[in-house]
């Protein structure tokens, strides 16, 4: 797995590309999540489009990035779930709890604080 991770204002964007389903791999994107929200970042935009598959322990972290964002009074969207992770979210039940875009930059508007 590969994270390609953008910052702007208090907008974290993490495009998850590969696998997500190692433990290596969730520990670099907990890391990678948990440095954008130690600076400031309380607005995650996780972008998986190019991220094949997921496992439980990855699904567990994405939505430990919503409960934890959401404590700190920001929030996490998801732009363009992968036709794998889109029915897996759906199948366990989680999918409801995310807005989803199409695009990282509709994402990224929608996380601007009125």
């Amino acid at each position: 797995m590969d994270l390609d991770i953008r910052e702007s204002g208090n907008t974290c964007t993490i495009k998850v590309k590969g696998p997500f389903k190692s433990f290596d791999a969730v520990r670099e994107f907990e890391s990678a999540v948990e440095s954008a929200l130690a600076t400031g970042h309380t607005f995650l935009v996780l972008d998986l489009e190019a991220m094949p598959v997921i496992d439980s322990s990855g699904i567990g972290s994405v939505v430990s990035v919503l409960r934890r964002t959401r404590q700190l009074g920001g929030d996490a969207k998801l732009v363009n779930p992968s036709p794998f992770a889109l029915k897996t979210f759906k199948m366990v039940g989680i999918l409801n709890l995310f807005e989803v875009f199409p695009t990282q930059e509709e994402a990224i508007t929608a996380s601007v604080p009125k």
